[in-house]
């Protein structure tokens, strides 16, 4: 682990503390945590706005669906009655109340209003988590632009001590060797600048992410190795509850239900109709109620299309359900061997490389200091150990990226109130 990391080179400062001194402006010099900023971006992205407006527009949907239909009255008025009397003038003599009658579509189309919320609940927890990997990438940006900034700093800072000579015993440079240390802290200088504006754009990107005001310096938490990820089979067993797999599967038993609502609805409901008459029977005018029931005869038009259309939709969402769980199952098992592989490179990388460079850099400007060797050992030194620091540095902001797919892929989240069952 990096606590472990003691480079045995006197005058070099770790990029833990290096991190911790990183300059940022006073008014607002706050600290974020990549759990804190991501519960900043959920409560104030227009993402999640959206989803949330979905979910209401399928609860509107859900209470609309079970809506029985309107009933119609009708009434007519003619003057039969007074041209049987003789009296003349015209009466209301037919008042009628039609009530059509969902008899079999009515709890179907319940059932797939039901499940296409259900389905949007789930996907509205699917873009929380894309959303948290956006946040978490823009933060291990920032976290490894600010690393790489703290190491220039370092460097310009010892180039500093040995090209000035505060690093070294006074002798002959010769011009040559002048010109190699010139060298290397120009380099020095612009690789400040290059890192400087790295970290400038790694941070905008996640100042827009968070809503912070423009002159907010986002600050991370120094870069660190990644904790080893828990057991694949732990990760596999949770599978099924991912939400983007659940609302693929929801959303196939909305397309099944939506067959049965779509052959419900093939004919028109039947009408039940309550009536009141008013008639003349052997010269005297009589009320009379009546009802009547009609259905529709499905003689020329089966109404078959919508039925098709709806099977049709069935299929694509079974195979969309298919093609998500096959790719996640995927995108599962190669960010866990990834993962797995960076901390162990990084940890090999670490012993191997970049500490016995840091012991090297540090023998070699001892060595130089008193004129044992050259300038160009002092270069291929520094080369080397400023390399192997980049190199591990990347290495482990790979892994926190790699950590991020990991946790999409098993539907996962930082947060406590979004992990999975």
């Amino acid at each position: 682990m990096f606590d472990s990391f003691r480079p045995a080179v006197a005058g070099l400062v770790s990029v833990v503390t290096l991190l911790s001194t990183f300059p940022v402006p006073a008014q607002e010099s706050v600290l974020w945590t990549l759990e804190a900023g991501v519960r900043r971006a959920l409560d104030t992205a227009p993402e999640m706005r959206a989803a949330d407006a979905q979910v209401a527009a399928r609860e509107s949907g859900l209470r609309q669906a079970g809506a029985w239909p309107n009933p119609m009255v009708e009434l007519r008025a003619d003057r039969k009655l007074g041209l049987d009397s003789g009296g003349g003038g015209a009466d209301v003599r037919y008042v009628a109340v039609s009530q059509p009658l969902p008899l079999t579509r009515l709890w179907r189309q319940r059932r797939v209003a039901e499940t296409q919320l259900a389905g949007e609940h789930e996907n509205r927890r699917y873009q929380r988590l894309l959303l948290e990997q956006q946040v978490a990438q823009a933060y291990h940006a920032v976290q490894l632009s600010a690393a790489r900034h703290a190491l220039a700093r370092e460097r310009r800072e010892l180039m500093e001590e040995i090209a000035t000579g505060r690093d070294r015993l006074v002798r002959y440079l010769a011009p040559t060797e002048r010109t190699r240390l010139g060298i290397l802290r120009e380099q020095a200088a612009q690789a400040i600048a290059s890192t400087e504006g790295e970290y400038a754009e790694a941070a905008a990107q996640l100042r827009a992410l968070l809503a912070l005001p423009a002159d907010a310096e986002p600050r991370t938490v120094p870069l660190v190795p990644a904790a080893p990820p828990v057991p694949l089979a732990t990760l596999l067993a949770r599978f099924d509850g991912h939400p983007g797999i659940v609302g693929a599967r929801l959303e196939q038993d909305s397309a099944r239900a939506g067959v049965d609502a779509a052959r419900s609805q093939r004919f028109a409901d039947p009408v039940l109709v309550l009536f009141r008459e008013r008639d003349t029977f052997g010269g005297v005018e009589r009320d009379y109620s009546g009802v009547s029931l009609s259905v529709q005869i499905p003689l020329w038009n089966l109404n078959s299309g919508s039925v098709t259309k709806a099977v049709v939709e069935m299929d694509i969402a079974r195979a969309r359900h298919d093609a998500r769980a096959r790719d996640f199952d995927a995108r599962l098992r190669k960010s866990y061997l990834h993962l797995n592989h960076l901390i162990e490179q990084a940890d090999n990388h670490r012993r191997g490389v970049l500490e016995p460079s840091a012991r090297l850099f540090a023998l070699t400007r001892k060595s130089f200091a008193v004129g044992e060797i050259n300038v160009l050992a002092l270069v291929d030194a520094h080369d080397n150990y400023f390399s192997a620091h980049n190199h591990y540095l990347e290495l482990l902001a790979q892994q926190w990226l790699e950590a991020t797919d990991l946790r999409l892929a098993a539907g996962q989240s930082l947060l406590a109130t979004e992990a999975m069952p």
